[in-house]
């Protein structure tokens, strides 16, 4: 499809005046389309389509329909249908009432434009953009990030049942890529072992028949992939997706080993006598979650825990304004694969809001994103204050009344000495990679330390050890840890719990933590159009004078907060 770009035409008298007539109180969409206008344009798309060919579906049509289908959580062909069918989207997208629309396939197909193109950010970052046009928006404020776990779109398997999809996959694709070879090239008993799913495969009872099951699958795809290596076999099988995932699936599975004598029969591949295919055990080692393929079907999805949710698939990091005098709008949305913890993914949400001018004089998080690391980085790269629960003090002496904490000790860092509550300095300053972080350790002598009056509130070991973050880093968190104790600070970070509204508002009408589609690019594509229409079904609100809603309370707590 060819796309010529065209203006936006204004909206048709005949669908304004029964617009007007139907909605004399107003409406959203009547409201967006004369504040705001078309939103999108044509030009915006233009590197998404080629020059030549049958004529396109008008992109900021498409664009404004996909935002609105998120908003109202509708499938394609309902989101189509209100097209041809609602007066109120007409309005909004300049449409005749005769307009017959288009086909519910054309919106899959635009978002797969945007994908391939790169252009998933394009729909939020306009929006953004015209939001600061008229003041919705500005830069250096407040904002807040937290984040959610998203499921994803294909049934979690459990370790056999991920092996056994995922060598049918392998042959499924095989059959399609290279029928000839694949049928000269397989056992035929595998036509029956691999017809059904794994949901419809009997797996033997006992844990003795299990293995000896498991095993047999780790045979045959070790079969497999030992004839698709061959010297004989072409070349560009070994690059077939399902092939390659066949490998590091049958690696985290199943591991080599000799065979033993007694095996009867257990051959693992032809060519390689010597060897034996093994169930995978905790002896032998597990990739991690971040490496661990879950399902066949979709290898982006990882395995991840966070407190006492477990799941398999993403993350989300939802970042959004919070100044009391304008609308809270999201201004950027991460999604990372599921291992990937919050603090990891700060620097990608501070560059992002950078690279838009949008980046918040003061960010409000949770404890999962701040360490002294952060802290530093932050205000250094971005000039944004960090503002969330420190990382506490789990030493004894933290948590003993009386005890000497690191704060009681003077650190003299040109000279690179400690010195004690009881006046004796440091015997050694050294510098130690901990985790790819730079650690400072200063050790005391231990023939001070063993003398000591003081000792048992200094230390239960032979001599103090103090482990020291870099000079910035513990400046920076022995000044937020001060700033915790202060009122203002309780005050301030209230505000952070907002954001929770925002992740239910999300969950509860767009169905945030559920993935649309398979892939992490189609997933980040889906949280970018999420935002996108959770911006503008603010920005109606905000058009219409609604305030902000109130957290909600329960009836005994309204109660006895207002006594007779």
């Amino acid at each position: 499809m060819s796309l010529h770009p065209k203006t936006c035409p204004e909206v048709p008298a005949s669908t304004a005046a029964v617009a007007r007539a139907a909605f004399p109180r107003g409406n959203p969409y009547l409201r967006l389309r004369d504040a705001l206008g078309t939103v999108f344009s044509d030009a915006q798309f233009a590197p998404l389509f080629p020059s030549r060919g049958q004529p396109a579906e008008t992109p900021w049509r498409l664009a404004l329909v996909t935002v609105l289908q998120f908003a109202e959580n509708l499938s394609d062909r309902r989101a189509a249908e209100a097209v041809r069918g609602r007066i109120d989207w007409k309005y909004l997208l300049g449409l005749e009432l005769a307009d017959p629309g288009f086909d519910a396939s054309v919106l899959s197909e635009f978002r797969t434009r945007l994908v391939t193109g790169g252009a998933e950010a394009l729909l939020l970052d306009t929006l953004l953009a015209l939001c600061r046009e008229h003041k919705l928006l500005v830069a250096r404020g407040r904002q807040r990030t937290d984040s959610t776990h998203v499921l994803g779109a294909v049934r979690a398997l459990n370790r056999l049942g991920c092996a056994i999809e995922t060598l049918r996959a392998a042959l499924n694709a095989l059959a399609a890529a290279a029928p000839e070879w694949l049928r000269t090239h397989v056992d035929p008993a595998w036509v029956e072992r691999y017809a059904k799913s794994a949901d419809e495969v009997h797996i033997p009872r006992g844990e003795a028949a299990r293995r000896a099951y498991a095993e047999q699958i780790g045979r045959d795809g070790h079969a497999l992939l030992a004839a698709i290596m061959a010297p004989d076999a072409p070349v560009w099988l070994r690059e077939v997706p399902a092939v390659t995932l066949l490998r590091h699936v049958w690696v985290q599975t199943f591991c080599l080993g000799p065979a033993e004598a007694d095996a009867g029969g257990g051959v693992s591949a032809p060519g390689s006598d010597s060897l034996r295919v093994g169930w995978r055990t905790s002896a032998e080692g597990f990739p991690p979650a971040l490496l661990r393929i879950a399902s066949p079907y979709d290898p982006d999805m990882h395995v991840a825990q966070k407190r006492a949710t477990t799941w398999i698939g993403y993350k989300v990091h939802v970042t959004e304004t919070c100044d009391e005098e304008r609308p809270h709008l999201v201004t950027h949305v991460e999604t990372t694969p599921a291992p990937i913890v919050d603090r990891d993914a700060l620097q990608q949400v501070h560059g992002s809001l950078a690279a838009k001018d949008l980046l918040p004089g003061s960010h409000l998080v949770d404890a999962g994103y701040v360490d002294a690391e952060h802290l530093v980085a932050s205000a250094r790269d971005y000039g944004v204050t960090l503002i969330g629960p420190t990382p506490k003090d789990q030493q004894w002496q933290a948590r003993t009344p009386g005890a000497f904490t690191l704060q009681d000790f003077r650190l003299d860092w040109d000279r690179q000495v400690a010195t004690c509550p009881a006046g004796h300095p440091s015997q050694s300053w050294t510098v130690n990679p901990r985790q790819g972080r730079m650690v400072m350790r200063a050790r005391f002598s231990r023939r001070d330390c063993q003398v000591c009056a003081l000792k048992p509130r200094c230390t239960r070991s032979a001599r103090r050890l103090l482990t020291l973050r870099p000079r910035e880093e513990h400046a920076a968190l022995g000044a937020a840890r001060i700033r915790e104790t202060q009122e203002a600070y309780a005050a301030q970070y209230r505000l952070r719990a907002g954001i929770e509204g925002t992740l239910s508002q999300a969950v509860r009408t767009m169905h945030l933590r559920r993935a649309r589609y398979i892939g992490l690019a189609k997933v980040h594509l889906q949280h970018l159009l999420t935002a996108a229409a959770l911006n503008l079904v603010r920005v109606a609100a905000w058009l219409a004078g609604n305030p902000f809603a109130r957290t909600r309370q329960s009836a005994f707590v309204r109660l006895m907060a207002h006594p007779a």
